[in-house]
């Protein structure tokens, strides 16, 4: 596979790279990255990353954690060199981060795992948004508006039809056509991978920040065994009046604990 594809914002001394969720794309955490290099320029390189069939990345004919973890891997080889690497990870992110450093124990210094267990979870919730996007008939289709409208039976948080319709693409000219940037295909046909966890055998005794959601059910209570069972250097923080997207919910809170645990990472 090619390289994936990324965003780099600033120039400090150590990388850091922040892989997405399930149909997002890395320039989702903008606005956080940009926090964060605010509280130290000299210290971070922030790495946006599009997974495998997101965004600007190459598409694939299977899905699974581990090669989406030696995707990532060979894409930070290419870019970091010998510099320091901290992953972080939201939601299917966090279990790509996870299974990377499971997999290659010497490519991070830190891991930072947001709202997402080593454990297999069930996303019948995101099969509606699957058939919502489907739906749509883009050899029809002539304006966004139209396919926003169309979806807002089906998806009615704008702010969850706005995240999925960053997908939808307007290719101009001779081959005028709308659509999807990611690989909806084998994302929705995979949706039992995206939450399974394959199971792995190795530890990882690095350190971990596990940032979780107070108004989430992604991560229960009888989590915190498997993951301290991989990650026995794990702390775990839990932030208030917050949903699955943590780093949108509470931005602040979220850049500040990030830039806390990074900055003890690179002290120790």
């Amino acid at each position: 596979m090619k390289e994936l594809h990324m965003t780099i914002l600033g120039d400090g001394r150590q990388d850091v790279y922040w892989c997405h969720g399930v149909f997002g794309q890395g320039k989702n955490f903008t606005r956080v990255a940009k926090d964060l290099l605010a509280t130290d320029p000299d210290a971070y390189r922030c790495i946006l990353v599009d997974l495998p069939n997101h965004g600007r990345s190459p598409w694939t004919t299977t899905l699974s954690y581990p090669d989406m973890a030696n995707a990532l891997a060979a894409t930070v080889k290419a870019t970091s060199g010998n510099r320091p690497v901290h992953l972080l990870g939201h939601s299917m992110g966090g279990k790509v981060v996870m299974r990377t450093v499971l997999d290659h124990p010497d490519l991070a210094h830190s891991l930072t795992v947001v709202d997402m267990a080593p454990v297999d979870s069930r996303l019948t919730r995101l099969a509606p948004l699957v058939n919502a996007m489907t739906s749509i008939n883009l050899a029809e289709l002539s304006t966004r508006r139209q396919a926003e409208e169309h979806m807002s039976s089906r998806v009615p948080d704008p702010t969850v039809r706005q995240f999925l319709l960053q997908n939808l693409r307007h290719e101009t000219g001779e081959n005028e056509r709308w659509y999807w940037q990611m690989n909806l295909d084998l994302l929705g046909n995979g949706l039992s991978d995206i939450g399974a966890w394959p199971s792995v055998a190795s530890t990882w005794n690095g350190p971990v920040l596990w940032i979780t959601a107070e108004q989430s059910d992604y991560v229960g209570p009888d989590h915190s065994q498997a993951m301290h069972e991989l990650f026995p250097q794990v702390r775990r923080i839990r932030v208030k009046n917050s949903g699955h997207w943590v780093h949108s919910d509470q931005p602040g809170v979220f850049v500040q604990v990030l830039a806390a645990f990074l900055s003890r990472c690179r002290e120790a």
